[in-house]
């Protein structure tokens, strides 16, 4: 879509006030209005003249407009460093992302104070207040370009979306108008964020007769929805290994203060034994998870060694904790 240079069309600078700027539209409309300058060109140049004057001097209007501006501006230095800020209208169309940003919540323009605006103009501002003539010059329709947010699991599987988006076209009375128009989207498999789905002639609608342009959908991923923490609280209960082998009472730290543990027989090293209510308190409260790891004493101890070795010489023919190798 082509980027229309208000203040260049009202040879104003981008800080010009509210009186220059109707100061410069009184100059200009005595110079080619059709009603003083019956001419084809004459006619043309009131209605771009009307366009910027309508937008420059309406308050809302001319800071939304002055933010996509500056947005355009920065896109044509991008591919023109050299260009300067003259007001050429020569500069790049816009970006495909040029509404990123933008904002307007006046009324849109309609009724006999508007005009049959440029596309750029009624994409920003609202509906044409005239039909588009039948000998309109054919002209594709422009490119529109939507986020499409999903979840993790549609990329994975693949799924079919129902997406409501708004577009220039016709309404019923022929009025050029930005309208909303639900369509279909088809969701690959394995489809990443960013990339782009391209949906051909859903964009928005041409000019007589011409094709629409095409709708890109960028996908992006939902934010995963907040995880609850657990009420649930999960810590490790050191014991000796005659502790853990012959059973017994040991005490372990909770939120609401120690508390006695009954450890079974032959617990085994990794088993985890439950302590209802006692984790984080709560509506219900949630449990204690108590990891057994069972230490070993070292050999270096005082008589540690002697107790190893008494229990290799009773319990080794008959202990395996491996299984053979086969043979």
């Amino acid at each position: 879509m082509r980027f229309e240079d208000y203040y260049a069309i009202l040879g104003l600078s981008p800080d010009a006030d509210p009186s220059a700027v109707k100061q410069a539209y009184r100059r200009l409309a005595r110079l080619h209005h059709p009603d003083l300058h019956p001419s084809a060109e004459s006619h043309a140049a009131m209605l771009k003249i009307n366009e910027a004057y309508e937008v420059l001097s309406d308050p809302q209007r001319r800071k939304a407009y002055d933010g996509v501006r500056s947005r355009h501006r920065r896109a044509a230095d991008a591919q023109t460093p050299a260009a300067s800020d003259s007001g050429s209208t020569e500069a790049p169309d816009l970006p495909d992302d040029w509404k990123q940003g933008f904002r307007f919540d006046g009324a849109p323009t309609t009724g006999r104070k508007a005009q049959n605006f440029t596309d750029f103009f009624t994409s920003m501002f609202g509906r044409a207040s005239k039909p588009e003539p039948q000998e309109a010059k054919p002209e594709r329709g422009a490119d529109e370009h939507v986020t499409l947010q999903i979840d993790a699991r549609d990329a994975v599987e693949g799924a079919v979306r129902s997406v409501t988006v708004r577009r220039l076209s016709s309404d019923e009375q022929g009025y050029r108008a930005v309208l909303p128009r639900r369509v279909q989207v088809q969701i690959p498999k394995g489809v990443k964020p960013g990339q782009h789905i391209r949906l051909p002639g859903q964009g928005s609608a041409g000019r007589g007769g011409a094709d629409a342009g095409d709708l890109y959908l960028e996908i992006q991923f939902k934010a995963a929805a907040p995880v609850a923490p657990s009420p649930d609280l999960h810590e490790t209960l050191p014991l000796a290994p005659w502790e853990a082998a012959l059973g017994s009472e040991v005490t372990a730290a909770t939120p609401a203060g120690p508390v006695r543990v009954t450890v079974p027989p032959d617990t085994p090293h990794g088993k985890r034994l439950r302590l209802k209510g006692r984790g984080r308190a709560g509506e219900p409260a949630g449990d204690m998870l108590l990891e057994v790891q069972v230490v070993l004493p070292p050999s270096t101890l005082p008589g540690a060694s002697a107790v190893y070795q008494t229990m290799a010489a009773a319990l080794g023919p008959r202990f395996k904790p491996r299984p053979d190798a086969a043979g």
